[in-house]
């Protein structure tokens, strides 16, 4: 049983950190759920607290089981214990295989519009953040693989950065497109890192492949660096564990012997125990969450298309965003966002955030309770006659 009568206005959460400016003010923003973390879950920490300290803990056989059997059986990933290497968060895991897996001015390719971490980890490892602009097609992103091909030549790049589900577009990338992508990649010994945060959010019409699925092939999975959390889809982003997922014995080494040096793999111990408990008895419960986001996305999306067509919605076929384009309202980014914090008491993330290609756009997160999306689909439309009064 799901709950969502959750209240956040009170304490350090970054969402809600935005309401000191305007207690009016609603953030449809950061990309946790205003869903509680389900029970079975807190109960399994709350055993941990009982026994009174919290102290040195090792990741057990059954955490790395549990993590191996749901990559299976979810998404036909096939791996090994030796195969895994933990890490606070995919972010952290992301600079880490950047920085020991490509060189100083090594170009990163990046999917534009993309996560805005992605650019700083690329930066600040003195890499070259090499932006690549998806194109749209029928209103969804598509990878336009001849000018990918053409920059992967042109750029020497060493990488590129998958974010499948697409953060913030909600595209699910098809098994075509990833092996098209892949062979391009493997045509310019490209290293693969496909972060997969977002795939257990998965509807009705649209399941995502892993890059290291069994259907994409030893040579695909031998070329990426899989990078997964159960944070996204089990509301856990605060607990800090993630993992990699390396099959190429040269990498493997390589970074088994940097995370040693770095002592990186020293995760929450809290969040070892959250993560072996929602990949044991979590599916369920995220069968349920699921189904409940679907509708969601299925009223956003339907309600904006009818009722404030100027806004028009990027269809998610994953993740519990939705990308919106506010172009039509001939607004500046800056004066989109005040906008819609003064005459909506909205608060979306800005898509110029995302990368030149979000110029114009916004990102809602639909994932919470119904009468809370209810509500800020009705600030939009507030927006929306404001906006065209004037």
């Amino acid at each position: 049983m799901i709950d969502t009568n959750v209240n956040r206005q009170h304490g350090n959460n970054v969402k809600w950190s935005v309401i000191k400016d305007d207690d009016q003010l609603l953030p449809m923003t950061v990309a946790d759920m205003g869903i509680a973390t389900p029970q079975f879950i807190r109960e399994a920490m709350q055993r941990v607290l009982d026994t009174k300290v919290l102290g040195y803990t090792m990741p057990s056989t059954g955490f790395y089981d549990a993590i191996i059997r749901w990559q299976k059986e979810h998404h036909d990933v096939t791996l090994k214990r030796e195969q895994l290497i933990l890490v606070p968060s995919v972010a952290v895991g992301l600079s880490f295989a950047i920085r020991h897996l490509t060189q100083v001015d090594d170009g990163i390719i990046v999917m534009s519009p993309y996560y805005p971490p992605y650019k700083q980890l690329v930066d600040d490892n003195h890499r070259q953040f090499v932006e690549f602009p998806l194109v749209q097609r029928e209103g969804q992103y598509v990878i336009d693989f001849n000018r990918l091909d053409q920059l992967m030549t042109d750029s020497q790049a060493k990488a590129i950065i998958v974010c499948n589900p697409h953060n913030p577009g909600g595209c699910v990338w098809t098994t075509t497109e990833l092996q098209r992508l892949e062979d391009i990649a493997n045509a310019h010994h490209m290293l693969v890192l496909a972060d997969e945060i977002h795939d257990d959010v998965a509807f009705s019409d649209n399941v995502p492949v892993s890059m290291m699925s069994d259907l994409m092939g030893e040579e695909a999975a031998s070329q990426t660096i899989l990078l997964k959390s159960a944070t996204k889809a089990f509301n856990l982003a605060g607990v800090k564990c993630a993992y990699l997922a390396v099959k190429d014995p040269q990498m493997l080494t390589t970074l088994k012997q940097a995370a040693a040096a770095e002592a990186i793999e020293e995760v929450n111990t809290l969040g070892m125990v959250a993560t072996q408990t929602a990949y044991e008895q979590g599916s369920e419960w995220l069968t349920e969450v699921n189904a409940y986001l679907e509708e969601n996305r299925n009223l956003a999306y339907e309600y904006l298309r009818e009722q404030v067509p100027m806004i028009r919605p990027m269809y998610p076929e994953g993740t519990y965003l939705i990308w919106l384009d506010f172009m039509a309202y001939g607004l500046s980014d800056a004066e989109l966002d005040t906008k819609l914090r003064d005459l909506g008491h909205l608060c979306l993330n800005p898509g110029i955030d995302y990368g030149k290609t979000g110029k114009g756009f916004m990102r809602l997160n639909f994932a919470v309770d119904r009468s809370v999306l209810k509500d800020a689909l009705h600030r939009l439309k507030h927006f929306d006659e404001s906006v065209r009064q004037k």
